[in-house]
């Protein structure tokens, strides 16, 4: 892949909405999954901000395979982020 000065507009369209999907997508099966188990504001919350943080992955990326491995990243930011915060929800400290 060159630097991009000479594609046209649709093969421009198209890396972006390639580099978008491999942003997006892997979190967005995570808000799936989430939404699948009953987790239904936990998967709204998190559906937000995987769009959003994908987005500026999307932009930012040079190839489609960078926008997918900034996605995979995001799928395990999300996933201990939740961790984190059940933990914190449920730690014995907590109940009095």
């Amino acid at each position: 892949m060159a630097d991009g000065l000479l594609l046209t507009g649709k093969e421009r369209a198209r890396l972006f909405w390639l580099k978008l999907a491999g942003g997006v997508g892997p979190s967005l099966v995570l808000v799936a999954i989430a939404a699948a188990l009953g987790s239904g504001a936990v998967a709204y919350s998190m559906a937000v901000f995987a769009v959003l943080v994908g987005f500026v992955i999307a932009t930012t990326a040079k190839k489609p395979r960078g926008a997918l491995m900034g996605g995979i990243a995001l799928v395990a930011a999300l996933l201990v982020f939740q961790l984190v915060v059940a933990w914190f929800v449920t730690h014995p400290i907590e109940k009095s």
